[in-house]
């Protein structure tokens, strides 16, 4: 006995073993068509993702262009400071030259008396 759509049904046992089979096939028809489907729209999200990745590698060139092009162009502030900066090393440099001129004169003075000294010592 079976109960169907709310009626009982007296079903021979061969009758059973047939809708068994029905629904095992059944079964394993919609099995495929879920696979199917689900492949499907693991394409779609995979063409999205990709193309959503594309455009942000483009738009992050374009923001990359465009920072290189910024980082040349300097406001009048920036150019002071940056005038600032040049002059400020360039003195540095200067004094830098001067000391060193200047240590390397005393070292031919301190030379010139050691010698000097060293004839006077002699004679």
């Amino acid at each position: 006995m079976c109960c169907i759509f709310g009626r009982q049904v007296f079903l021979k046992y061969f009758h059973v073993e047939q809708l068994n089979i029905a629904v095992s096939e059944f079964a394993r028809r919609v099995a495929a068509c879920q696979k199917y489907v689900r492949g499907f729209t693991a394409r779609l999200r995979y063409a999205t993702m990709k193309r959503t990745a594309r455009k942000c590698e483009e738009d992050m060139r374009q923001l990359n262009d465009i920072a290189s092009q910024l980082a040349h162009c300097l406001t009048p502030e920036q150019q002071k400071y940056k005038d600032e900066d040049v002059k400020r090393h360039e003195d540095q440099l200067r004094r830098a030259e001067e000391e060193k001129r200047k240590a390397d004169e005393n070292r031919k003075l301190e030379e010139k008396k050691a010698k000097h000294e060293q004839k006077e010592n002699k004679v």
